[in-house]
């Protein structure tokens, strides 16, 4: 842009590598978002009184109208073409939701998020594999660090008698659907927007769903609670929490998004000390810290490696 430009006052435009970094810092910033918001859903399904499968399909229903309604305000509509592209992440999504609704009621909040919190272990490999996506090797060392943060977290959790080995079963298939989703959400979403693709996923995900909650009986069968904590899962994880989980996506590595979720674990035994009133001990507030430095001294390393890379090219 000229002197005579500016002296003008016309705004210069914006360097590319300015913009570059903005997109970035959105992207971490909603990484932060949808794991506080991700957190919070095993014990928000706890306290809500009701059978998982059924809080997880109205749930999933009432999140489809959000978003259509969002979308049908911009005039633009879902498509064939849409859900034939998105019809893979929406039936992982629906089933994943369901199996992980369904062993956080039959499971304590410590159990469903240590195994949860073992998703990282394939994501970051399918990543790198299928996206070519880069993890830098002394970055990994504290990804491993948070691990054992967490893992004194939820071992030194105390119990509550609520763990059972159906809970156990149902985390472990509905970390398996969540890999399997995020792996296949990377795939098929290409360049939908947000918006877009979170009005054409719901309802698959809603239908995938509805026979399970039919198999379970009385489908209108939950509680005035059971209703109310419906509605703020829809909110919190359902609107909120996967719009931050596909926005992020466009500008941060599905692998560094899957490490720095596994400080989930950690924040639901503070939710569950808050809501549902479990006790924290001296030695989780210790594992929270070693988490939340791991997972940092991670993230800086692994952009800090991305840049290098992609300044070389």
């Amino acid at each position: 842009m000229s002197a005579d430009a500016r002296a003008a006052g016309q705004p210069s435009e914006t360097p590319p590598r300015s913009r570059a970094l903005s997109a970035k810092t959105l992207g971490v910033l909603a990484v932060v978002g949808l794991v506080v918001a991700f957190s919070l859903s095993s014990t928000l399904v706890k306290r809500a009184e009701s059978p998982g499968v059924l809080v997880a399909f109205w749930r999933m229903v009432t999140v489809s109208v959000v978003w259509n309604v969002v979308l049908w305000s911009t005039g633009r509509r879902v498509t064939m073409r849409d859900v034939r592209q998105v019809f893979v992440p929406g039936v992982f999504f629906g089933l994943n939701l369901a199996v992980f609704f369904a062993g956080a009621t039959h499971n304590s909040v410590a159990n469903a998020a240590l195994i949860g919190s073992l998703a990282p272990f394939l994501i970051v490999p399918i990543g790198a594999w299928l996206f070519a996506e880069y993890i830098h090797p002394y970055a990994l060392a504290f990804a491993v660090v948070a691990f054992g943060g967490v893992a004194v977290v939820l071992l030194n959790a105390p119990p509550n008698g609520d763990a059972s080995l159906e809970g156990n079963v149902f985390g472990v298939l509905a970390m398996l659907l969540l890999v399997g989703y995020v792996a296949s959400t990377k795939h098929f979403r290409r360049e939908m927007d947000v918006t877009t693709f979170m009005a054409a996923i719901c309802p698959i995900a809603a239908v995938t769903v509805l026979p399970l909650a039919v198999a379970h009986g009385d489908v209108f069968g939950m509680s005035g609670t059971g209703w109310t904590y419906m509605l703020i899962l829809t909110i919190t994880s359902g609107v909120a929490a996967q719009g931050l989980l596909v926005f992020a996506q466009k500008t941060v590595q599905i692998g560094t998004i899957a490490i720095a979720q596994v400080a989930q674990p950690a924040l639901a035994v503070v939710w569950s000390l808050l809501v549902l009133g479990e006790v924290v001990n001296h030695r989780q507030v210790a594992g929270i810290a070693v988490v939340s430095a791991g997972l940092l001294v991670f993230v800086l390393l692994n952009q800090r490696g991305d840049a290098l890379i992609k300044r070389a090219v």
